[in-house]
């Protein structure tokens, strides 16, 4: 017993040695490999220049592109100055008697003025040339072409109920398309519940009514002195927002 025992610790004392000498073994082949694996990544890293040079290449063509937008841009701006460039004013101050509020970058123009105790103001908006669908009627396709502008006519006493008009103004005429009696509109939520009745149909009133209502604009400047007017006003503003659109984005793009 006594030699059988010896013989098992002789040899779990020899076991530990192997077994560390095996370990130290593997940790060298693990940190041979390991370099190795390192050092070939830098290779290919170094033979392959394209994986640090991509992002390079992408602000390059992304300067580029910008670079020929603006050029583009720029060309356009010309183009239009020199084509057909916008003036300060189409007619001298003091032509018609209103106050003009003209802010650059809307599509509206606004109107002003004072009709005894009356408070008038007009909405302008550039018409379409061109823009509406062809009739059969001669007439009607020469109305369809010729130039015209939107009026949004409002007449108010004080801060009470007002008459709202909404016109079509032509170079020979202005014509009513729409009128309602309106009341300011008040923020309750009992307000906001009710339709309010405005009006009948404009065409279905009777014909001398209409004519006397178009009267009732004329004695207050609502003619077509006046949209003749501002059709030139429109077209020279139309001139004025696309230059100033152009100018925006092209600052924009050189941010």
């Amino acid at each position: 017993m006594s030699m059988f025992y010896v013989a098992r610790r002789a040899a779990f004392s020899v076991a530990p040695k192997a077994f560390i000498g095996l370990k130290h073994q593997r940790l060298i082949v693990s940190a041979t490999a390991s370099a190795f694996q390192s050092c070939c990544r830098k290779e290919t890293i170094k033979e392959t220049p394209w994986v640090s040079s991509r992002a390079a290449t992408s602000v390059a063509v992304y300067t580029k592109s910008n670079e020929n937008l603006v050029k583009m841009l720029e060309d356009e701006i010309q183009c239009a100055f020199e084509s057909d460039p916008p003036t300060e004013d189409p007619k001298p101050p003091g032509t018609i008697p209103w106050e003009i509020e003209d802010m650059l970058g809307n599509q509206a123009v606004i109107l002003r003025r004072k009709h005894g105790n009356e408070d008038i103001k007009v909405e302008v908006m550039s018409g379409d040339m061109g823009g509406e669908e062809e009739e059969e009627d001669s007439d009607s396709d020469i109305a369809s072409v010729e130039s015209h502008v939107y009026l949004n006519v409002t007449i108010s006493k004080g801060e009470g109920p007002f008459l709202e008009f909404i016109c079509t103004g032509y170079a020979k005429e202005v014509s009513i398309d729409a009128m309602a009696f309106k009341h300011p509109q008040k923020n309750t939520s009992d307000e906001g519940d009710r339709i309010p009745y405005d009006g009948p149909d404009f065409n279905d009133l009777d014909e001398s009514l209409q004519k006397a209502l178009h009267k009732y604009l004329e004695v207050r400047g609502i003619k077509p002195v006046l949209t003749n007017y501002l059709s030139e006003y429109m077209i020279n503003k139309e001139r004025k927002e696309n230059i100033n659109w152009l100018k925006t984005v092209k600052e924009y793009i050189e941010k």
